[in-house]
């Protein structure tokens, strides 16, 4: 049984959400192309290669979630999904940048208390760490509006 999900959210608050959490996607994936361009050196190389991949991860989370969006938008079932949907749209955007976040910030703190990235690098994870705490906590209030319709 695929329930159907309905949000009643504003107009208003759905876009000023919405265009805030997509900043913070967009900055995450800023981050993640500074963090690409600098890497690391000496001892960092390690954690910066796990790090890197599990960075990857989470950005195809998101990418998936922003591709359904797109889709459900192009077919105007933005205020009107079925669970799937709404768990691959904002499920995916919400909880893989929650993620991304939790990487991110877990990198910032190795990095300051082993020194092993180099400064540049440090700034991409505070900015990936950064952009994906917003995206989550703009994104999660529009997934968390969305109610099972009463049959």
């Amino acid at each position: 049984m695929n329930k159907i999900y309905e949000t009643q959210i504003s107009d208003k608050k759905w876009l000023t959400l919405g265009l805030i959490s997509d900043v913070g996607w967009l900055t995450y994936f800023a981050g993640m192309a500074l963090y690409m361009i600098n890497g690391a050196d000496g001892l960092g190389t390690v954690i910066l290669s796990a790090t890197f991949l599990l960075g990857w991860l989470c950005i195809l989370a998101m990418l998936i979630g922003i591709i359904e969006l797109v889709s459900q938008r192009i077919r105007k079932l933005n205020r009107r999904l079925k669970k799937s949907q709404l768990v691959i749209g904002f499920g995916f955007v919400v909880y893989g940048s929650l993620a991304g976040c939790l990487l991110s910030a877990a990198s910032v703190v190795t990095d300051i208390l082993f020194g092993y990235e180099t400064g540049m690098c440090l700034a991409a994870q505070c900015v990936m760490a950064a952009g994906a705490f917003i995206c989550f906590a703009f994104g999660l209030p529009i997934m968390r509006s969305f109610k099972p319709e009463e049959q």
